[in-house]
């Protein structure tokens, strides 16, 4: 009976076939630029119902936030979701459930719980996708000189998709001049896509290395490595610098995800349209900078330039430095072409700043980077709830944008530091033992 089984497995296996690897890629990079537009396109809407509705900046801060209370709680559950049902799988369901909340985010926005609750649905809902991109990569790319580049490819949707968001909703604001069809449209377009997706996988497999590349050393040796008990992630101290590390990013992150239009408009006085086009610039140098990251890294490693992960902590320190300075000359000029020529260069600073973080996963876990990036991003949301909300009350009680800038500049600089001196980049089990 047991043969009988695993013949029958064989047999189902051999009528499905992998997807091609390219698709792969693609599809998932503009999964992720989706994903980002979604989650940072409500600034938008935000700015025409925080005036409608007599929104405080508190108020608009908790509404920001809610989403990241979200993706918070689910993002640890998600990675291991991704490593357990695999990750084209994942791409089609999640990006199915959040299209949903999406769609319905402009039913009641007088209605503050309930427009906090569809943004916290949509935060559950796009918790496992990011893990699920770095699963696969860990998985089917073992040469540590090409993951940098595929890794930094797909996670660059996270630089353009808010570019996207924040362009296009302003582009639909202009046109019908209703905030709900930015959500209308966006919802719409993932529900299709998400189904598309689903029907062009669903007899096929997650690529996974073959031939040669299946066969050299490095592979061999990231096939052979035992996956450690889940709690162990949670509980290994030597783990922790990655995840207080990460923490700074999404805190940064998310002043220019979730206040940058209202920093434009209401600080720099700004009209709303134009400040919907400026705000595109700096994710759209992010793009290029992780990308450019992410070919160095594989550049300096095929070098040897890769004992104790100097081509990894060399972006940490790089792109830390860059945000520091640029953030605080931004918060403190007078010249409003100043800070956002700075703004703009910041965002180029986070971009150096993430890609290493993301590939040290899959460096040091391949069978299990979905659920080690999970708690990673985990730690990092924590950055990402706090951050919105923070800066709002601080903004609210100064009159000004100042002190939050200089806040998350001291942030990103003591992250960096800890990060730079205590992570170690070495198998799971070497690391947890």
């Amino acid at each position: 009976m047991k043969a009988m089984e695993l013949g029958t497995g064989a047999a189902a296996r051999a009528e499905s076939r992998p997807i091609k690897w390219a698709i792969f890629v693609i599809v998932f990079f503009l999964g992720n630029v989706l994903l980002w537009a979604d989650r940072s396109n409500f600034s938008i809407a935000a700015a025409v119902w925080a005036k409608e509705y007599k929104w405080a900046p508190s108020t608009i801060g908790t509404m920001l936030s809610a989403f990241s209370l979200g993706y918070l709680v689910m993002q640890p559950i998600g990675g291991w979701i991704a490593d357990r049902i695999g990750s084209s799988r994942t791409l089609a369901v999640t990006m199915a459930g959040w299209s949903l909340w999406v769609l319905l985010t402009p039913i009641a926005p007088a209605i503050l719980w309930l427009t906090a609750t569809f943004r916290v649905l949509l935060g559950i809902c796009e918790a496992p996708y990011i893990p699920a991109s770095a699963a696969a990569i860990a998985k089917a790319v073992p040469s540590n000189h090409y993951r940098g580049r595929y890794s930094a490819f797909m996670q660059s949707g996270a630089q353009l998709g808010p570019a996207v968001g924040v362009f296009l909703a302003g582009l639909i604001l202009g046109a019908t001049g209703a905030p709900a069809m930015i959500f209308i449209l966006f919802g719409g377009f993932g529900l299709l896509a998400a189904a598309g997706w689903w029907l062009f996988t669903r007899h096929k497999f997650d690529p996974v290395p073959t031939g040669v590349h299946a066969q050299t050393v490095e592979a061999k040796d990231r096939a052979a490595q035992v996956a450690v008990p889940q709690m162990k992630l949670v509980t290994s101290k030597r783990l922790w610098p990655i995840y207080i590390g990460y923490f700074a990013l999404p805190y940064c992150q998310y002043i220019f995800l979730t206040w940058l239009p209202i920093y434009l408009t209401q600080y720099r006085h700004i009209p709303l349209l134009q400040a919907s086009v400026l705000s595109t610039y700096p994710f759209l140098v992010a793009f290029v900078a992780s990308n450019f990251a992410g070919w160095v890294m594989d550049w300096m490693s095929s070098l040897g330039f890769n004992k104790g992960a100097i081509h990894r902590k060399l972006f940490i320190g790089l792109g830390a430095l860059i945000y520091a300075v640029t953030m605080y000359v931004a918060a403190t000029t007078e010249s409003t072409s100043l800070a956002v020529y700075m703004i703009i260069i910041a965002n180029a600073g986070l971009a150096f700043y993430v890609q290493p973080y993301w590939t040290m996963c899959t460096d040091i876990a391949p069978k299990q980077s979905g659920a080690l990036t999970g708690l990673m991003n985990g730690c990092g949301i924590l950055g990402a709830t706090i951050s919105p909300f923070v800066s709002g009350v601080i903004a609210q009680e100064t009159g000004a944008f100042v002190a939050p800038l200089e806040l998350a500049a001291a942030i990103m600089v003591i992250a960096a530091t800890t990060a730079i001196i205590f992570i170690r980049v070495r198998p799971i089990g070497e690391l947890v033992g």
